[in-house]
């Protein structure tokens, strides 16, 4: 059995540490709510740990009910993340999406892969459509876009 309030609360508290270190390239406005947030993050992970001495809260471990997709899902995810600024993003985000899709589907054939791959598209270019020109959100460019 595991204390889920202990680990919750190192889980929380690495994260604001991680957060808290990027805080360098905001304006002396736009730093505000962020530090609030990670303060109060920080402070909940804190709260979480001593509650985690008094009165914790133990569940069954889960690592065994990990399985093959929930692993590809990961690795395909971290790809993602590590080669957007190679790649790119548009083409690495549809190539992941459709990766992803095409491992969680049951049955793999050529139909449910175009419509992966259709949905992928439709998706990628909307929300890059979306980000880039009433958002003024741009994405990583990389060799291929």
């Amino acid at each position: 059995m595991l204390n889920s309030d202990f680990y919750g609360g190192i889980v929380m508290i690495a994260f604001s540490a991680l957060f808290w270190s990027q805080l360098e390239e905001f304006t002396p406005f736009g730093i505000m709510f962020p530090k609030v947030i990670i303060e109060l993050l920080a402070i909940l992970g804190i709260v979480m740990l001593v509650k985690s001495k008094f009165k914790p809260q133990y569940i069954e471990s889960f690592v065994k009910e990990i399985n093959k997709p929930m692993v590809g899902t990961m690795i395909l995810s971290v790809m993602w993340v590590v080669l957007a600024n190679y790649i790119g993003f548009f083409v690495i985000s549809v190539a992941s999406m459709w990766a992803i899709q095409w491992l969680l589907t049951a049955e793999r054939n050529l139909k449910n892969s175009m419509i992966s791959l259709a949905v992928s598209l439709i998706s990628v270019c909307l929300i890059y459509f979306i980000f880039t020109k009433y958002l003024y959100i741009f994405f990583p460019k990389g060799l291929l876009f």
